[in-house]
C-alpha cells in the first residue's frame, strides 16, 4: 500500500480532473485535524482512520500513505481557494472590490477550515518531490491571481508604495499568520476582513502622509 500511489494521486499525475468524493473529503478534513493537533511528523493514519470512523484499512482506499494524505489536503485547500478566486475576478468591478472580496473569501474559508489552513501554512515543506511541485504550482497560481488585483489597483491609483509583488507576498504573510491565533469565539470573519483590507489599502495606496506633508511645508514656511 505504502509503495504505490492511489487512482486520485495518479490521475492528478497524469493531468487529469480528479473526483473528490464526500468521503474522501471527510477524510481529508479528518487528517487535517489530527496533523494540525498532533503535527505531521507524530500524526499516524491510524489516528485519521480513528477520526474519520474509518477501519484501519479504510484510508488506503483512498490514498497510499500519509505523505498523499497531506499532498491531497494542500492540493484541494488551493483547488477550492482559486476556484473561488476566479470566480470573483470573473465580475466586473474595480480591484478595492475584488481585494475585498479575495479576502474576506480567504478569511471566511480559513474560519471553516482552520486545520486544513493551518496544516498547509506549517507542514508544505514535508512535501517533497512531485507533490510539493503540484501543490506549489496551485500556490503560485492563488498568488498570482491576487498579484494581478495589486498591479490593477496600482495603475488605478497611479502608482503604489509598495511594488505589487512584494505587497502580495506582505499580504499573505498577514492572511497566513491568521491560523495562529484565530478564534471563531471571537473573532467575526467579515470584521477581521474589513479591517486587514483597510490597513493593508493605507500602506499600499500611492497617497502622501499627512505627517509628512505637515512637516515640509512647516520647514518651507521657515
Amino acid at each position: 500500500m505504502e509503495g504505490q500511489s492511489s487512482q486520485i494521486y495518479r490521475e492528478l499525475h497524469s493531468g487529469k480532473t480528479a473526483r473528490f468524493d464526500g468521503k474522501l473529503v471527510h477524510l481529508l478534513t479528518c487528517a487535517a485535524r489530527i496533523f494540525a493537533e498532533r503535527g505531521y511528523e507524530k500524526a499516524s493514519v491510524r489516528q485519521v482512520a480513528q477520526s474519520a470512523g474509518f477501519s484501519l484499512a479504510g484510508p488506503y482506499h483512498y490514498v497510499s500513505s500519509k505523505q498523499e494524505l497531506l499532498f491531497l489536503i494542500q492540493y484541494y485547500t488551493f483547488g477550492v481557494l482559486t476556484e473561488e478566486l476566479e470566480a470573483v475576478l470573473n465580475k466586473p468591478a474595480a480591484p478595492e472590490s475584488h481585494l475585498k472580496e479575495m479576502v474576506l473569501g480567504h478569511v471566511r474559508y480559513l474560519a471553516d477550515h482552520l486545520p486544513e489552513l493551518k496544516v498547509c501554512t506549517t507542514a508544505l515543506g514535508s512535501l517533497k518531490g512531485e507533490p510539493y511541485e503540484q501543490v506549489l504550482g496551485r500556490r503560485q497560481r492563488y498568488f498570482e491571481l491576487t498579484r494581478q488585483i495589486l498591479v490593477r489597483l496600482a495603475e488605478r491609483e497611479g502608482g503604489a508604495k509598495v511594488e505589487p509583488n512584494l505587497a502580495a507576498l506582505y499580504l499573505f504573510g498577514m492572511l497566513n499568520w491568521i491560523v495562529m491565533w484565530f478564534d471563531p469565539k471571537r473573532n467575526d470573519p467579515a470584521a477581521l476582513s474589513d479591517d486587514l483590507v483597510d490597513l493593508f489599502l493605507n500602506g499600499f495606496r500611492n497617497r502622501p502622509e499627512p505627517a509628512a506633508s505637515a512637516g515640509l511645508s512647516e520647514k518651507r514656511s521657515n
